[in-house]
């Protein structure tokens, strides 16, 4: 159907689904046909997946039912492009006749050619996906063939993927093509069960399909985990369980849980310009010997480059030297190989500014400790500078965040750092309280100041919901804007105690 719309070697196909059968296939379809996967995300308002169409030039869209009846108005403005409704439509929805509908017509279209007959080269583009909170400066990251072929092997041994697993589909398909998983359960032939309600994931439907489809592995950022830990059922149910887990770091509490049920966390770090997944926390073989602490702790770095990532992994000083293996040296995270992503579509100059030397300049702050394993501290940008007695520090606002996720009633939390009156640093500590937590601003305090130094406990404490993105990762801008229009407008609400 694709060669019928006109969809040639290299043109960029826009796919806008939810979890779906049909997102699935298209993952294959279109490269099928030398085209490029163009993912959106379905939950970013309509003005800005329209400006990501008309950035990547994708002429034909791949849409669900109900993503055309949410993004109406999108689709009257998109006049001229090609639209396809690659499911069936709900039962109060109407699809307009100018759509075309894969569900009614596939039958026409049916072949027995061979997925890569038409693939010319493997350096060849396969995908590109939006960074986050992409706007006046847009980043469609390019992978290739290769890099996503190899990524997808890579993240069978990374998660032990084999014929007899049974992956759930708790991850959302558009966030770097499912951290590749979209090709690597497949590459195994594992069955992958796909949750239509995926929106409305909670505790009680995901207890339901663990149990009911027998799953082995599922993956997501940790409030998925949080899922799994909201409800009290019978715990053998999660024995066995592997779960996948990034984009932001669990908690000690989360960790510590998810071993006591017998679940194998793999925590692993990547970016999407690095198809995903490129390092992975490794459980060495001494770890089961050690006390539960101890392992929580261990399981908390990020890790060791994965098999597809090589040698492709440095920590570096601002001279480009490897920092020492201390745990202490911070420097910036820096990769290279064959599965990192060849630059930014159509963008020169943002490709220019990290895409240099051979590396990949991530951005993110990290030491590496005595045995190897990388410890994420900080985006580089998120870093708080404080002035102490003996000069400047730098702050790991996620150091913070650790200490403070370690009191029981802690939810989640996040730390962001603005400029007071008079330029002087301010730390806000923004929490959300589990289901019974009986924590306050106090408590949360007096453990802070129990277990950091005088200069990184934070001045201001908020109890909020804290916003993510559709991948988990928490949108620390809003929260900075927050701390300082409440700081403007010295709101009563905001408990200052230092």
């Amino acid at each position: 159907m694709l060669r019928h719309l006109g969809v040639g070697y290299g043109d960029r196909v826009g796919l806008l689904a939810l979890n779906s059968a049909q997102s699935i296939a298209a993952h294959y379809a279109i490269p099928a046909v030398g085209g490029v996967i163009v993912s959106f995300n379905p939950w970013i308002p309509s003005q800005a997946i329209k400006n990501q169409i008309l950035y990547s030039g994708a002429r034909v869209i791949l849409a669900s039912n109900a993503l055309l009846q949410q993004h109406r108005d999108l689709f009257m403005e998109l006049s001229s492009h090609i639209v396809m409704a690659i499911d069936e439509p709900i039962e109060s929805g109407h699809i307009e006749n100018r759509y075309y509908r894969f569900e009614v017509d596939q039958h026409k279209f049916d072949s027995n050619i061979p997925l890569d007959r038409f693939i010319r080269s493997e350096n060849d583009p396969i995908a590109i996906n939006f960074t986050s909170g992409t706007t006046g400066d847009p980043k469609g990251v390019v992978y290739s063939h290769r890099a996503a072929y190899l990524h997808a092997l890579g993240q069978v041994m990374m998660m032990n993927l084999s014929l007899s697993s049974v992956y759930y589909w708790s991850l959302p398909m558009f966030h770097v093509n499912g951290w590749g998983h979209m090709w690597a359960a497949t590459a195994v032939g594992a069955r992958q069960v796909v949750d239509e309600h995926i929106v409305q994931l909670n505790a009680k439907s995901l207890k339901q399909s663990i149990t009911s489809h027998g799953v082995t592995h599922m993956a997501g950022a940790p409030r998925l985990l949080r899922h799994l830990m909201d409800e009290i059922f019978d715990e053998s149910i999660l024995d066995g369980l592997t779960v996948m887990t990034g984009g932001a770091a669990p908690t000690p509490d989360l960790t510590e849980s998810m071993k006591r049920r017998g679940v194998n966390m793999i925590h692993q770090y990547g970016l999407n310009e690095t198809c995903g997944p490129f390092v992975v926390c490794e459980a060495k073989g001494n770890w089961s010997e050690l006390s539960t602490e101890s392992q929580v702790k261990l399981r908390l770095r990020q890790g060791i480059a994965g098999i597809h990532a090589g040698v492709g992994l440095r920590v570096v000083d601002k001279d480009m030297n490897d920092v020492p293996w201390d745990g202490v040296s911070l420097g910036e995270v820096l990769m290279s190989g064959n599965t990192v992503a060849q630059g930014y579509f159509d963008n020169p100059a943002a490709t220019d500014a990290v895409f240099r030397d051979g590396w990949f300049h991530s951005g993110d702050m990290a030491v590496v400790h005595p045995d190897g394993y990388l410890e994420i501290k900080d985006r580089l940008k998120d870093l708080i500078y404080v002035e102490t007695t003996y000069g400047w520090e730098n702050i790991s606002s996620m150091e913070i965040e650790h200490v403070a996720s370690q009191l029981p009633g802690i939810k989640d939390v996040a730390v962001v750092g603005v400029d007071g009156k008079g330029q002087k640093p301010v730390i806000a500590l923004f929490y959300e309280k589990s289901v019974h937590g009986d924590v306050d601003e106090k408590i949360i305090f007096d453990h802070c100041k129990k277990n950091l130094p005088d200069f990184k406990v934070p001045g201001y404490f908020l109890e909020a919901a804290i916003p993510k993105t559709a991948t988990g990762k928490v949108i620390k801008g809003m929260l900075k804007d927050e701390v300082m229009k409440r700081l403007s407008a010295e709101d009563a609400r905001v408990l200052k105690l230092v």
